[in-house]
């Protein structure tokens, strides 16, 4: 029986960077979701809100949830638009406060990947990224 199984070594990785990236998603006070959703409004400002739901991997139902608490916080704002066949849809795009939040956010990301990435050489970096992105392929 082999020792080190994959499901193993990746809930041990996931687990470790989880808890390292939720301390400091925290001290900026942003909840769980909200982390991945400023990342990626920052570098795709207007996105429509279902595409931003795939991005993200998050229910549509769950995203709005997010989106209508981010809103509050002034951190989004929606703009109403149309999409193809005239359906209503939402793009997303951050606030004054919101960009801002989501530059302190690229800092925490860049400590976590030099944390979770030291001693890695730049080869073994993009090997490791490779390899896991075919792990992630071959599990859909």
């Amino acid at each position: 029986m082999r020792e080190e199984r994959l499901f193993l070594i990746l809930m041990g990785a996931y687990n470790a960077h989880t808890n390292a990236s939720r301390i400091q998603f925290n001290n900026l006070g942003l909840s769980d979701g909200q982390p991945k959703i400023l990342y990626t409004l920052r570098r795709a400002p207007g996105i429509v809100q279902k595409e931003l739901a795939e991005i993200c991997g998050i229910r549509p139902s769950t995203l709005t949830v997010l989106l209508n608490k981010m809103e509050r916080e002034d951190l989004i704002y929606k703009v109403s638009c149309h999409v193809s066949g005239g359906k209503k849809a939402f793009q997303i795009h951050l606030t004054e406060q919101g960009s801002e939040q989501a530059k302190r956010l690229d800092v925490v990301v860049d400590k976590l990947d030099e944390q979770g990435l030291a001693g890695f050489s730049d080869e073994e970096t993009k090997t490791l990224f490779s390899l896991l992105k075919r792990v992630e392929k071959n599990m859909l």
